[in-house]
């Protein structure tokens, strides 16, 4: 049906005019809609949006840039204009300009087709089953911001399908992998930065994003809420646990750069990043973070860089020799023990969520409140969370998705290690983008799904959308690698 429809507007003028008239009468619609609920600003921001139509049409890269940018640095960010009843975030809107661009992109371009991958059906059936599950929650809470939040997540998922369509060559994989490493480097530095000022201070600071809708209380994060246990570093995330899971993934991806043949960035520069990077992991005091980075490690280490298995274990041995971090991992062996209050906590939530999945196995029970005042939605773990949310149906769908990109990915690992261009050879740079982003971007799905996903909940979390766009994002990023490699992109036409 896309084929036919856009061979149409490539041969009729009279069809793309069509096009043109229905896209701007949309526009206008929602325009006028948004003035009689109130609010006079829309109509210019619809305005603005017609004009920039034809520039957006053709450049969907850029708005998969300004993607990665607003999830690195400003993913809580809202806009001064609020429609009807909700203001809509800048990473929505971020993403819905991807989606508009892209779209039309398919329609005025017969060249561009659909790029598939072996997870689109499962990605799919896994969306239409949270879908069921929403709808059926509505009927238990069926408020403005549920709706909205929902609506962020689906937009957020979205992103595997548009990122794997945008990246069709190594040249744009290379340029998106670049702003991912320097934004995500720039945001483990702003989280360094922010935890070495003096509360007060940073306090302050933090509390003037408030404009753009941040929260302006509890902006620093204590371990268990208490000042006397150590600040944690959030950057600008909100949240110290999903910090450490935006770090993780950023930090397996820019290890990975510094370990490959020909870096997308120069060494010294990706050094001082990880570095950066690390440290803001351990500041954060996310458990789940740091466990991530052991199991891509791992991976990574088994997977090609077998040397990294002595630097682990003698760099191991060397900091309890040296008895650096003592109170951290003392706090680790507390929470696997179960005996500080935040594993305490978890305990609880385990418990509600199991009870919630026990009443309703199936679908779920949406993405609100439970409705019942024995049960309380929401748990640390993103296995439980996607069961009591959207059931253990949904679970599956996920659990087969997961299965699939891994059964695609490791084999292209080795694959590609194997069609390795010699040193010196016509398309080693490329290969080396693509491979470098193949081996990290699995390695930190493993870390994700191995150990975040088991601790935490944000990369399935309704309230934090940016996560979940992070995920997929890297999903994507990582079989477009594998595509470009197995297709021999990077070899001289």
């Amino acid at each position: 049906m896309i084929a036919g429809l856009q061979a149409r507007l490539q041969d009729s003028v009279a069809w793309r005019n069509v096009a043109l008239v229905a896209l701007a009468a949309l526009v206008g619609v929602f325009g006028g809609l948004a003035v009689a609920m109130g609010n006079p600003v829309v109509p210019f921001a619809a305005l603005l949006a017609l004009i920039a139509l034809p520039w957006l049409a053709t450049r969907p890269l850029a708005d998969l840039m300004l993607v990665i940018g607003t999830v690195m640095l400003l993913p809580f960010a809202t806009l001064p204009v609020r429609l009807a009843v909700f203001t809509p975030t800048l990473l929505e809107v971020g993403l819905l300009f991807l989606y508009m661009a892209w779209f039309l992109l398919l329609l005025f371009n017969t060249g561009e087709g659909l790029v598939r991958t072996p997870l689109d059906g499962w990605v799919l059936v896994f969306l239409a089953g949270t879908l069921f599950a929403f709808l059926l929650g509505l009927a238990r809470d069926h408020s403005t911001d549920v709706v909205h939040n929902y609506i962020k997540l689906l937009l957020a998922v979205g992103v595997f399908f548009a990122a794997g369509n945008v990246v069709r060559s190594a040249r744009t994989l290379t340029a998106v992998m670049r702003l991912l490493l320097l934004s995500g480097g720039l945001s483990a530095a702003l989280g360094v930065a922010l935890w070495r000022l003096p509360d007060t201070l940073a306090g302050n600071l933090l509390s003037r994003l408030s404009v753009i809708g941040y929260p302006a209380a509890r902006v620093i994060r204590y371990v268990e809420d208490n000042p006397a246990l150590g600040e944690r570093a959030i950057g600008t995330q909100v949240d110290p646990n999903s910090f450490g899971g935006l770090l993780m993934i950023v930090a397996v991806l820019t290890g990975v750069q510094l370990l490959a043949r020909k870096p997308l960035l120069p060494r010294w520069l990706l050094a001082g990043m990880l570095l950066t990077e690390l440290a803001a992991t351990v500041l954060t005091q996310s458990r789940s973070a740091l466990g991530g980075l052991l199991v891509a490690g791992v991976v990574v280490a088994t997977l090609r860089y077998r040397r990294l298995w002595g630097w682990g274990v003698a760099a191991g041995a060397l900091v309890l020799a040296m008895g650096a971090g003592s109170g951290y991992f003392t706090r680790i062996v507390a929470g696997l023990r179960f005996q500080d209050a935040a594993s305490l906590q978890r305990l609880d939530e385990y418990s509600h969520a199991l009870n919630i999945i026990g009443r309703y196995p199936v679908f779920g029970v949406g993405f609100g409140s439970a409705g019942e005042l024995d049960l309380a939605a929401g748990v640390s773990s993103l296995y439980l969370t996607i069961a009591e949310r959207a059931g253990l149906v949904a679970l599956a769908l996920f659990a087969a998705a997961m299965l699939a990109f891994f059964l695609t990915a490791l084999p292209a690992v080795v694959a590609s290690r194997r069609a390795a261009p010699l040193p010196g050879e016509v398309g080693e740079a490329e290969w080396s983008a693509l491979d470098a982003t193949l081996l990290g971007g699995t390695a930190a799905m493993a870390g994700a799904l191995l150990s975040v996903g088991f601790l935490d909940h944000f990369y399935f979390n309704i309230e934090f959308p940016h996560m979940v766009a992070l995920f997929w994002l890297t999903a994507s990023l990582t079989l477009a690698a594998r595509r470009l490699c197995a297709s021999g992109s990077y070899l001289p036409q």
